[in-house]
């Protein structure tokens, strides 16, 4: 990859990502206690896993010792790739012309480097609600791409008002329907999405089905 093109996206992804999404240092962190609830979205996802061991498995979120030890122990391969982490730390600061906003594409290339049809499941949590509108549909491309026909994708969506601030979670699996989700930063909503924005994102999918938690969280199952 070109320097002027990494210096480019570095100042595309501060202006669209970079003052929106913010982890925090470790010192600075939320004192408040991890919470445990419920996921039917987990849940499905699981009873859609039925295959023999050996299923490659891509987390999106967060780098969780609980997702890793859930995962391997069932079979399964398991990949990880904090995305939210990887766009931060790619950026430092001035404004890039409108004409850059193309080179969103080649970040997703150049940062999810997966075969097509490499993964039997994908675990985006909740994503795509801290992503500015350059960067959702290059995303969607690469998860269709990565993704094995028939294979499945959970994601959350936040139901809040645009503007909003809302937590930034690290999502741990305790078990096939529980998560403890554990407050690692904030973020503004860039949108919000309604059934049929969600349905029209994914629309090269073969099938979606939706879960409203009482937690403002709309748990998403897609199948490709």
């Amino acid at each position: 990859m070109s320097l002027p093109f990494v210096e480019n996206f570095q100042r595309l992804l501060r202006r669209v990502l970079g003052q929106e999404a913010k982890s925090l240092p470790a010192g600075q962190r939320p004192s408040a206690a991890p919470l445990v609830r419920h996921s039917n979205g987990l849940q499905e996802f699981w009873k859609e896993i039925q295959s023999p061991a050996g299923l490659q498995i891509l987390d999106l979120g967060s780098a969780s010792q609980a997702n890793v030890s859930f995962i391997t122990g069932l079979g399964h391969k398991l990949y990880t790739e904090d995305l939210i982490r990887t766009l931060q730390d790619s950026a430092p600061a001035e404004p890039v012309p409108e004409e850059h906003l193309s080179e969103a594409d080649r970040f997703f290339q150049e940062n999810l480097k997966f075969e097509e049809g490499q993964f039997d499941g994908i675990l985006c949590w909740d994503l795509f609600d801290f992503l500015a509108d350059p960067l959702v549909k290059p995303l969607v491309e690469r998860l269709h791409h990565s993704l094995k026909p028939g294979g499945t994708l959970l994601t959350f969506f936040h139901t809040g008002q645009v503007g909003h601030e809302v937590p930034l979670y690290q999502y741990s699996i305790q078990s096939e329907d529980t998560l403890r989700i554990t407050r690692r930063g904030a973020g503004k909503l860039h949108r919000t999405f309604h059934n049929r924005a969600i349905e029209n994102l994914f629309r090269r999918f073969a099938s979606l089905k939706f879960y409203l938690s009482r937690d403002n969280l709309r748990e998403v199952i897609i199948v490709r």
